[in-house]
Formats: structure tokens, C-alpha cells, sequence
């Protein structure tokens, strides 16, 4: 009887308690500090590549779940990957993300990011639609931020830079490789840690 009185009270707690959901506002401000962050310290810095390249690195890490999106790149392979070999794709990922972007930011050298509108998605993805504003010249840059409310913790999902996602070039041209190669995931991380290590001294 006790341990049914118990369960009762837990329900009723659970459901008169809101659960975590963030709003508009919220996500605004985790964006707009992310697009600071990119700005100060990889589009205007005038540090070595190397020294931007460990700044994107720390923003880009604290930001991002790179569990959910290196699944997600992997596609149907991530299924049958052993967790060893996930692990290593999630590192090789993470710097051919790094070393790309952080010469792609460079490249714009752009004044500012403004933010331009925000929406929420039936799915309940936040989408905020900004652009690098390039000096003396009106072919700016389009950036989209997908930003998702992980169980109260606002991450970054994706980057549509000119209507081009990030993750699903990457899942493109990575689930071809994979069928090149029987689905050897292995083999796939061999490639990417070849090609990081030319992007990584990219000047």
C-alpha cells in the first residue's frame, strides 16, 4: 500500500512539473554567443591558423553533441560499427570539421554576423537564419543555425552555409566512400586522418 501511495505521489509530481523547454530568447543568446565567439576569434583574429584552429576547437566542442552527429554522418553504417571504431570516426570527424571551417571562416573575413529571424519547427528544432556581412561587397554569406534543446541543454545540430548542410555533405560523401569500401568504417577513418593532416597545415 505504502509503495502505492509512493508511485502516486511521484506521478502527480511529474506531472505538475513543467518539463524543460527553451524558448525563442534562449536559443537567440546560445547562437548569437556562438557567432561572437566565431567572429572574435577565427573570421576577425589575426592569430596563426593553428591558434584559431584550437579556439574553434573549444567553441565547437562545448556546442555541439558529436555523439548524435556522428551517427548521424555514418548513416546506416553507425549500426553495425563496432564501438571502437565509432569512437575513432568521431575524433577524425571532429578535426575534419575543425581544420574545414576554420579556413572556411577565415576565407570570409567578414564585418559582422547579423541575425536576422528565428523560428521553431513542428519538430521542435529552433532554426536562426543570420549572415556574414563580407565588406564592400553584397554577396554576403547566408548562415542557418539548427539548434536542438537536448534534455535542457541547447546544442548546435547543424550549419546550412548557402543552403549547404554541414552534416549531410559530410554523410554524403562519407556513406559513398563507405560503399567504395564494403562499409569499412576502418577504412573510412583512414582516409579522413590522411586528408586532416593536409588540412590541419592549410594556410
Amino acid at each position: 500500500m505504502k509503495k502505492n501511495i509512493f508511485f502516486l505521489i511521484l506521478c502527480t509530481l511529474a506531472y505538475i512539473t513543467p518539463a524543460f523547454s527553451a524558448d525563442i530568447a534562449e536559443v537567440d543568446k546560445f547562437a548569437k554567443g556562438l557567432a561572437d565567439d566565431i567572429m572574435v576569434n577565427v573570421v576577425k583574429s589575426k592569430a596563426p591558423l593553428e591558434e584559431k584552429q584550437q579556439s574553434f576547437r573549444k567553441t565547437f566542442l562545448s556546442a555541439v553533441d558529436l555523439k548524435t552527429a556522428a551517427r548521424f554522418t555514418l548513416g546506416r553504417y553507425a549500426r553495425t560499427a563496432t564501438p571502437e571504431q565509432i569512437q575513432t570516426y568521431t575524433d577524425a570527424l571532429t578535426d575534419n570539421i575543425i581544420y574545414t571551417w576554420t579556413k572556411r571562416f577565415s576565407d570570409y573575413a567578414g564585418d559582422e554576423i547579423v541575425f536576422k529571424g528565428s523560428r521553431k519547427s513542428e519538430s521542435g528544432d529552433f532554426y536562426i537564419t543570420s549572415s556574414i556581412e563580407l565588406p564592400e561587397t553584397q554577396n554576403n554569406v547566408e548562415v542557418i543555425w539548427r539548434i536542438v534543446d537536448k534534455k535542457g541543454t541547447l546544442k548546435l545540430a547543424d550549419l546550412v552555409v548557402e543552403g549547404v548542410s554541414m552534416l549531410m555533405s559530410y554523410r554524403n560523401e562519407y556513406t559513398s566512400i563507405l560503399q567504395q569500401n564494403g562499409g569499412d568504417v576502418s577504412a573510412l577513418v583512414a582516409q579522413m586522418q590522411k586528408k586532416n593532416e593536409t588540412l590541419k597545415k592549410s594556410a
